[in-house]
């Protein structure tokens, strides 16, 4: 049996419906009846009817707005217009407010009692359909694409069991063969705004596509997982052998940020965590790769960035911040002294205006402190180096926040300083390493960038744009100058033939080595070993 209440500021018209209609014989049950919408609105919640039955032009409320009410709190409940009004206006109004149907008085009995009895078999239908299993599993089905992606989205940032990882892998048909993880996350820099009539279809309809090319590339051809995070970054999850997981990375990073450069005339930046060798930690990983996204501020847009070039290795796994510690230590790693100065001065005064007592803002204070400090450990400075002797003492030394800002101030400018320094030098260690790779491999036609990337421990699109910086020259030009110079001593020192020469220095077809030399000197090797010959007489 189903609830119904009727409403009506005509009694007549009210007490006629009920009296000439056979509410149980249609499946009712008239719960009330009232003669206005204000007081049938405030009786919903306790009368829990299934349908409604209302006038329009009632006192105090009428029926159009008692069903705007009611489609907001009670979407389940079917309501049923009644008036003497054949105005297309209300029916307008009506319909927009997906009322059940919509009847004209006079009310004629036998017409009524039909309706009620089809409005009965729809009832059943529905209420047949929320109770059919069937029903429900293929509504469940129909949500398993953002069910999937809320599970992922809570893989990478929380720590789960590997029990519910691995059931949830099961139910939405996922793998990762490991045994080593990692992911990537690609951000899009910016639209092109001002040039769509509808900009946030186009931008939506731009992340699709760019989603299809990581798709494409992670899902089906490295046997990945793709997703999307509710800030509509896109992530994948990784997985391979420990030797060869880093480079598959980079090719994805590569192949993702080439093709969607190309094809939809945007750039990305992409963020590379490090390698970790249970499923679990992926949330790690990514937390990693969003940090290697942080280096986008310092480094510019259109990058792969992979956290191990800029963090010296260390582990972030002891560091937990507050949103302002997180703020700060980003900025601090990425260079960004107005953004340093400005979150200290925001920080000090939330202190100064939110009256705690004095134990707990130092406590806030050591906290900061000892953010600071992890990170001196983590990039391999010693605490004096920044802070100076006794740090914690430093504090209590100032009388006021104000006082205690200015050094902090100075502190983080300072360790600003110090990171972009020894950034460079460990760049400048690492490009040396690599040209010494060079000069001694340079034999080998088979040398490549991978291989000398993968020899430094750098990824391929970071290693580009410091080898440049370093030698002025691409690393396909400097291979090649290294070659052709060493020809040149061969040819002056020695009479080996050209093959013999052209293999010496990385060429195993001499043909293609001539064509070079040439094209680099203006001579063949021949020409050029005449032009060294000592002339008879000379000094």
């Amino acid at each position: 049996m189903y609830r119904i209440i009727m409403i009506d500021d005509e009694d007549e018209v009210r007490e006629g419906i009920k009296r000439k209609t056979d509410w149980a014989a249609c499946g009712f049950e008239l719960v009330g009846d009232f003669d206005n919408g204000r007081d049938a609105y405030e009786a919903m919640s306790g009368l829990a009817p299934d349908a409604v039955i209302t006038d329009i032009c009632m006192p105090f409320m009428d029926g159009l707005e008692l069903t705007r009410l009611i489609a907001a709190e009670y979407r389940d409940v079917k309501v049923i217009i009644v008036t003497g009004y054949e105005d297309f206006d209300y029916a307008k109004q009506a319909i927009k407010l997906k009322v059940k149907d919509y009847l004209l008085k006079p009310i004629n009995a036998a017409e009524f009692t039909e309706f009620l009895q089809k409005l009965k078999l729809e009832l059943d239908d529905e209420r047949k359909q929320k109770e059919d299993v069937t029903f429900l599993r293929h509504q469940f089905h129909e949500s398993m694409p953002l069910l999937r992606e809320r599970f992922l989205e809570r893989l990478v940032t929380s720590r789960l069991k590997r029990e519910e990882i691995e059931r949830k892998f099961h139910m939405f048909g996922l793998h990762l063969a490991g045994p080593a993880y990692s992911v990537v996350a690609l951000d899009i820099d910016e639209f092109h705004r001002d040039f769509y009539s509808d900009q946030a279809a186009e931008e939506e309809l731009l992340r699709f596509a760019a989603y299809n090319i990581v798709h494409e590339l992670a899902e089906k051809e490295h046997g990945g997982i793709v997703f999307r995070t509710r800030d509509d970054k896109l992530v994948a999850l990784l997985s391979g052998a420990a030797e060869t997981i880093d480079v598959t990375c980079q090719t994805l990073a590569e192949y993702a940020r080439y093709s969607i450069e190309k094809y939809l005339n945007l750039t990305v930046t992409v963020g590379i965590g490090r390698t970790c060798s249970e499923l679990p930690d992926v949330c790690k990983a990514f937390q990693e790769a969003l940090s290697a996204l942080d280096y986008r501020f310092l480094l510019g847009k259109n990058r792969i960035i992979s956290l191990g070039d800029m963090e010296f290795g260390r582990s972030l796994d002891h560091l937990s911040y507050s949103q302002t510690e997180k703020k700060l230590l980003s900025a601090i790693k990425t260079g960004e002294k107005l953004t340093v100065s400005l979150t200290l001065k925001g920080w000090i005064e939330e202190l100064k205006n939110s009256a705690c007592d004095v134990d707990k803002c130092y406590g806030k204070l050591h906290k900061l402190l000892v953010a600071l400090l992890n990170l001196l450990v983590e990039t391999g400075f010693e605490e004096a180096t920044v802070l100076g002797d006794h740090s914690f003492m430093q504090i209590y030394a100032r009388k006021t926040l104000d006082d205690i800002r200015v050094w902090l101030e100075e502190v983080c400018l300072a360790l600003v300083d110090l990171l972009a320094e020894k950034r460079t030098t460990v760049s400048q260690a690492q490009m040396e390493a690599a040209v010494a790779y060079i000069h001694e491999h340079y034999v080998d036609e088979q040398l490549s960038l991978q291989q000398v990337c993968n020899h430094i421990f750098m990824s391929m699109s970071y290693f580009s744009a410091l080898f440049k910086q370093h030698t002025g020259l691409t690393f396909v030009e400097y291979v090649t100058r290294h070659r052709l110079e060493r020809a040149k001593e061969l040819l002056a020192e020695s009479q080996l033939k050209t093959y013999e020469l052209a293999a010496q220095v990385g060429y195993s077809d001499p043909q293609y080595f001539s064509v070079i030399f040439k094209r680099h000197t203006g001579m063949t090797p021949k020409e050029y070993r005449a032009t060294q010959k000592v002339q008879p007489g000379s000094l």
